[in-house]
């Protein structure tokens, strides 16, 4: 396929290259890649931003089995349980569903922060 790419070569210390390759791997991008964003002033991925975005996944998945264990107990208030059981039912929906809060208003924090950092 051709291409109206350039190729620039340039050369490197054995340290450099292993600094580069370390800088380049921490942001997920290639030599080539790393390079042309800085040489172009474009935008160079912060580290922190995957540790804050995997943090929002970790977060958003303790939701989900969240919602999947108050679906149990939803099921399981529906069999008519004894009295004392559907009291303790009742109180542990209650604190899922504040744990539930919680855990989006986390997500949503950790979100701004890390689109704040990018502005």
């Amino acid at each position: 396929m051709a291409t109206n790419r350039k190729c620039i070569k340039t050369y490197f210390t054995d340290e450099e290259t292993a600094h580069l390759d370390e800088v380049a791997d921490r942001l997920r991008l290639r030599r080539s890649d790393f390079l042309r964003r800085l040489v172009m002033a474009y935008r160079v991925p912060d580290p922190m931003e995957f540790v804050a975005w995997q943090g929002i996944r970790d977060l958003l998945k303790v939701n989900a089995d969240l919602a999947r264990l108050g679906n149990l107990f939803k099921l399981a208030l529906d069999e008519e349980p004894p009295e004392t059981l559907m009291e303790r039912l009742d109180g542990l929906a209650a604190e899922i569903a504040e744990t539930q809060k919680e855990l989006k208003a986390a997500a949503l924090e950790i979100r701004a922060l890390v689109q704040g950092r990018r502005a």
